[in-house]
């Protein structure tokens, strides 16, 4: 693995766009981060706006693969994880992973996550990571003020976002190279294990929609391959490879 190379900018539509962009270009593997200080086209899961303003951190990191990965579908999960971890050593909080790509605090949204595949000359995953830290109470929009929140809006000690970027890459990069999380089995579901042990869904009444049919049941963790496993009312189980659970209050 080569050191990485920071490309910080004071704003853009969305750095996983601006990675994306330089990996195609590349003749070779990317180690590159594009970071900046805010989005002004920020997008979750589903093709969705993400609330990016500034004073969060949002990166995206390139993590070229060797194409004879079999579980890359968990690193969603596991960049959550990176973060999830990296806010607890460094603000002493206990985030949750909300199945599939959210940190939630306070039972408000913290953080998102989108993961990409480019194939470029080397196959490579895209990790973006946005987390809002600074953004008071009042500057987030009144629609979302009950669904988003800050570190700051929570009175949480904000730390350095470069510290907390160093240290989400730094798990990234053991998790992906060191312990081989998605082609070792065994390294996926000690990772999932760490995932199921913040799961932020776990026991609640969810829904979802799978090929065009509503499901209703009880959120009952995650496989080791990342997806959902949802009990539904028979009793039987069914996994949920992607979608978004709806919380039935």
């Amino acid at each position: 693995m080569k050191e990485r190379n920071i490309i910080q900018l004071n704003a853009t539509a969305s750095t996983n766009d601006d990675l994306k962009a330089r990996i195609a270009a590349s003749d070779g593997p990317v180690w590159d981060v594009v970071t900046a200080k805010m989005q002004t086209g920020g997008r979750g899961r589903l093709g969705r706006s993400f609330f990016s303003p500034p004073g969060g951190l949002y990166f995206s990191a390139a993590l070229p693969l060797t194409g004879t990965e079999t579980n890359v579908p968990c690193l969603t999960l596991v960049a959550g994880l990176c973060v999830c971890e990296a806010l607890e050593d460094l603000c002493g909080i206990e985030p949750r992973i909300k199945w599939p790509n959210d940190l939630y605090l306070n039972g408000k949204k913290l953080c998102g996550i989108l993961c990409e595949l480019v194939n470029g000359k080397t196959l490579t995953a895209v990790a973006g990571v946005g987390v809002n830290l600074t953004a008071p109470k009042e500057t987030i929009p009144e629609e979302l003020r009950q669904k988003v929140t800050s570190l700051w809006a929570e009175k949480v000690s904000v730390p350095a976002p470069a510290a907390l970027m160093k240290d989400v890459i730094d798990r990234l990069d053991r998790a992906v190279y060191q312990d081989r999380v998605l082609s070792d089995e065994a390294a996926a579901a000690r990772y999932i294990g760490r995932v199921q042990a913040r799961g932020y869904l776990t026991g609640k009444t969810v829904s979802c929609v799978v090929n065009g049919v509503t499901l209703t049941g009880v959120f009952a963790g995650v496989a080791p391959t990342g997806a959902a496993l949802l009990r539904l009312p028979d009793g039987s189980e069914r996994q949920i490879i992607s979608g978004e659970m709806i919380c039935q209050v």
